[in-house]
């Protein structure tokens, strides 16, 4: 028995050595990761068709490989963050079952929010594995697991356009689509559109009728990206280099649109709203007796783009500038060492890739967390009525009125006006009914008398 708790004691202080050596290597020694807050694109899927003017997206639905992807992205997480053997793990985190006062889980349910939450939940999978000590005990003495050996139900807040615009705030923005229509009319993206005539036309037999102009960049990328994935036959006769040349083009067409010259600028709108959920998690770490670690935002890849240029991350990486592979994520790391706390900021594009580190602000170090929030807060939009606002919408009611096409209920349009329509055929018919038979049933002496009568 000695011996065993002996050999427990030795592998201790070797995971202890090495883990304090790794941190000394990092630089991480004698800080320690509080918070953490995640921002991750979802998983792949089918192709999504967003319209180049206004943005408003169509169906779409996640497939396998998405999931896979986004299960392999939670347990990247789990190993990096709360295996507590890890250098970075956050201090005081819960990592065999998950407490739901450490965690929080926000999700778009804008444009193509099935894939989004599908995406949440299956990183969380892997973040939160089933557990077999996920179990309870009856008062009967029976022991209770899970199901699926210990799986664990974890609390996703999806955030409707109906009720907030924090995570998909661009669609029904006047101000954002005049900020579109600018950048269409702009030299840069007419001499881009001279310069990629040749290679567009020469697309025509690859997309099926879709129109083949940079404006409509976006959506021939995606269509052949979703093609090329899942079509064998489509794969194998698309030339050599035809996809890298199409994203290069996406890439320019989406930076330009989800982006501005200036940090709080229209174009950024899409990381202004994101940085309400940031900063608001960040802000909770001053309060002690909160147990908040981590915090897990489930969105689109429009939000990365902008949230690189509204930090200036892109000055010193203009890679940034670009579309995020699915499966991608943005790291907040706060750390704390005495009175000292920093934010660090990770970048991972996809699955494939590990950690890049970025520079927030110039910072190629950690930001402090002040200066951090001083910078970012001004052009943070915390709700419908700023949003409104910076929009040009006429009102906080307006905000509202166009919020059932974020979930496609386009169909639900279809069948009320059909309703109507028949109720309204049927309230016809009878009328003519009524008038025909009116028209044609003699009046007798009595009732002639009596419709002649005056009211009292």
């Amino acid at each position: 028995m000695r011996l065993g708790l002996a050999g427990i004691l030795i592998e201790k202080l070797l995971i202890d050595g090495a883990i304090r050596l790794e941190r000394m290597m990092t630089g991480t020694l004698n800080r320690q990761l509080y918070l953490l807050v995640i921002i991750s694109r979802h998983g792949d899927r089918i192709h999504y068709f967003q319209d180049p003017k206004t943005y408003k997206g169509f169906f779409t639905k996640i497939t396998p490989l998405g999931l896979a992807e986004s299960f392999q992205l939670g347990t990247f997480l789990h190993s990096t963050y709360l295996n507590p053997r890890s250098a970075s793990h956050i201090e005081g985190i819960r990592s065999d079952l998950v407490d739901s006062k450490q965690l929080q889980v926000f999700s778009k349910n804008g444009g193509e929010g099935n894939v989004v939450f599908d995406s949440a939940i299956a990183t969380l999978q892997g973040l939160f594995p089933p557990n077999p000590r996920n179990r309870v005990t009856l008062a009967n003495g029976t022991t209770v697991v899970a199901p699926f050996d210990g799986y664990q139900y974890i609390p996703v807040e999806t955030v409707e356009p109906v009720n907030d615009r924090l995570l998909e705030p661009w669609t029904h923005c006047p101000a954002f689509q005049r900020h579109i229509r600018e950048f269409y009319s702009s030299p840069e993206f007419r001499a881009k559109a001279r310069e990629s005539r040749p290679f567009l036309d020469f697309l025509r037999p690859f997309v099926f009728g879709r129109p083949t102009n940079l404006v409509n960049a976006w959506n021939i990328f995606d269509f052949i990206n979703t093609q090329f994935t899942y079509n064998e036959t489509y794969a194998e006769q698309l030339p050599p280099g035809v996809l890298g040349r199409i994203r290069s083009l996406a890439d320019f067409h989406e930076n330009g649109v989800f982006s501005d010259r200036r940090p709080f600028g229209i174009g950024n709108i899409a990381s202004r709203t994101l940085m309400h959920l940031i900063i608001t998690a960040l802000e909770r770490m001053g309060h002690c007796h909160d147990p908040l670690k981590l915090t897990l935002i489930e969105t689109g890849y429009q939000p990365f783009i902008s949230f690189f240029h509204e930090i200036e991350a892109d000055r010193q990486n203009p890679e940034l500038e670009a579309i995020p592979d699915f499966s991608s994520i943005i790291a907040i790391e706060l750390h704390e060492s005495g009175h000292r706390r920093t934010l660090q900021f990770k970048f991972k594009n996809g699955t494939e890739s590990g950690f890049e580190p970025i520079q927030a602000y110039g910072h190629r170090g950690g930001i402090p967390l002040e200066e951090f929030i001083l910078r970012a807060k001004p052009g943070v939009i915390s709700n419908n009525r700023e949003w409104a606002r910076v929009c040009g919408v006429r009102g906080v009611d307006d905000v509202a009125e166009p919020v059932l096409e974020w979930a496609n209920y386009d169909h639900y349009y279809l069948a009320v006006a059909l309703l109507l329509a028949v109720l309204l055929f049927v309230r016809w018919v009878k009328g003519r009914t009524s008038v025909q038979g009116t028209r044609s049933a003699p009046h007798s002496a009595s009732e002639k008398g009596a419709d002649e009568t005056p009211e009292n």
